[in-house]
């Protein structure tokens, strides 16, 4: 087991974190089109509880939600997978938008999920978006946070991906100190992206290289953002960073705009785009207060 370094200031600060981490999740497999996608439940035995799939950003991985999941499981039966190429999950000989959404779909099947709420992050907010649209009957709703959708018109925001070495790190410690945040963003808690990028590395032979394939395309999207966002017709409710790299507040209020049934965006103060990372307590408070109008409006009806 990795030990995380932190000082005794770090202490109070982090607490809320060590707290989170002593719910620990069962991990499950399901086979998605002939790939074994890797999933996390928090609370699965708990199926009197309605539930909230989590969704990671490109090349990440479950794990980023292992500090925020179990602010959530009071009120739900909560999962997050591992998108197919990624994390734990199997990897395939080819990568396209539609293989993400069939991972998300086959985990709402094997977890028994449906109807489910969708958190996505980035470019799991996209694939999430994807899901709502081809199956309104599996899911309740959406939240997308940070998610940028190329609609056609417009320049793509340029994130570089960040260089990685052709050889496996000798060391663990070596790889940690190459664990960067794409696209970069002021640094916050060292505990909080140990963590994270402890959880991103596996060991092979040679030393340790990233979980993610490096067969991953550089770029993944759907032809016309525009058309697949006017299919959505579950409510999606759209959270923002202040200070996001990745998603300008004219491109979340144009999304908002072509969704049919969207709300926000909700701006987090001080969040960029790893929303997770920068501000996650704002990000759990931002999510309990969205997820908590729908559970009065479910509670009224």
């Amino acid at each position: 087991m990795h030990h995380l370094q932190s000082s005794v200031a770090d202490e109070p600060a982090r607490a809320w974190f060590d707290q989170a981490l002593r719910v620990q999740p069962r991990s499950f497999f399901t086979e998605v089109q002939g790939c074994q996608v890797h999933y996390l439940a928090w609370n699965a035995e708990e199926r009197h509880k309605p539930t909230l799939l989590l969704i990671h950003g490109y090349r990440a991985h479950a794990r980023w939600w292992s500090f925020i999941a179990p602010f959530f499981t009071d009120s739900y039966r909560v999962v997050a997978l591992d998108l197919s190429g990624m994390g734990d999950s199997g990897r395939r000989e080819h990568y396209d938008s539609q293989a993400f959404v069939d991972d998300i779909l086959g985990v709402i099947d094997a977890a028994e999920l449906a109807p489910v709420t969708l958190v996505g992050h980035s470019f799991g907010g996209g694939r999430a978006l994807q899901a709502c649209a081809q199956a309104p009957e599996r899911i309740r709703r959406a939240i997308v946070v940070d998610t940028y959708v190329f609609m056609g018109d417009e320049p793509r925001p340029n994130v570089p991906l960040p260089r990685t070495v052709a050889q496996p790190y000798a060391s663990m410690e070596q790889a940690l100190k190459r664990f960067r945040l794409t696209p970069e963003q002021p640094p916050g808690p060292t505990w909080l992206a140990d963590y994270v990028a402890w959880h991103s590395l596996r060991r092979v032979n040679g030393g340790w290289d990233w979980k993610f394939d490096r067969n991953l395309p550089r770029l993944v999207s759907v032809p016309n953002g525009l058309l697949e966002l006017a299919k959505v017709q579950v409510p999606v409710d759209f959270v923002l960073g202040e200070g996001s790299a990745v998603v300008s507040p004219e491109h979340a209020a144009r999304m908002v705009a072509v969704l049919p049934k969207a709300r926000g965006p909700v701006v987090v103060p001080q969040g960029f785009h790893h929303i997770m990372m920068s501000q996650p307590l704002a990000l759990v408070a931002t999510l309990r207060a969205l997820l908590a109008v729908e559970q009065t409006l479910h509670e009224n009806n």
